[in-house]
Formats: C-alpha cells, structure tokens, sequence
C-alpha cells in the first residue's frame, strides 16, 4: 500500500511539472507585480502564476502542519484539564462522604 503511495504521488507531481512546462510555454507575455510600495521587473505570466502556487504551498505545509498540531494540542490540553477538575471535584466529594463515614 506504501508504494502504491509512494507511486501515485510521484505521478501526481510529474503531472504537475509538466503541466507547469506546458503553462510556462503557453504563457509567455510579461506583466509587472505591483504592492503598491514596491513594484516588481516584468516577468512572465506563468512565472508569477508559479511562483505564487509554490510559495502558497510551502507557506501551507508550513503553517498547516505548525497550526494542526498546535491545535490538536489544544484540544487535548482542554479535554485533559476538564477531566482532571472532574477527578478532582470526586475526589473531593469522596473524601468529605469518608469523612462522615468515620
């Protein structure tokens, strides 16, 4: 199953970079990117295109895999504190029934 993995995901990022060629060569007019306090050099369209694709996936496993994490952790954190007041709180009603009790 891990090579069939493996083996798909290469065919997916072939597919990708050819299909990356095939707009480059297809998309070859120049336009300049403006933030408004900095202006790009001209470049192609399909450089700019790329480019952001790539820095948009590099900035989502980056974040993606941080912010899940992270998240997760969060979760666990609170899940683990309401137990351990839950524990806690028995704990205490317990020990004021012993007392009584004794």
């Amino acid at each position: 199953m891990r090579k069939l993995t493996r083996l798909l995901a290469v065919i997916f990022l072939l597919l990708v970079f050819f299909a990356s060629i095939a707009f480059s060569y297809i998309n070859t007019s120049k336009v300049a990117v403006s933030f408004g306090f900095y202006q790009f050099n001209e470049q192609a369209v399909s450089v700019w295109i790329i480019s952001a694709f790539a820095l948009g996936a590099l900035l989502g496993l980056i974040l993606g895999l941080g912010l899940l994490k992270s998240l997760k952790s969060r979760v666990e954190i609170r899940k683990l504190s309401k137990q351990l007041a839950a524990a806690q709180q028995q704990n205490e009603v317990l020990r004021g029934q012993a007392m009584k009790d004794a």
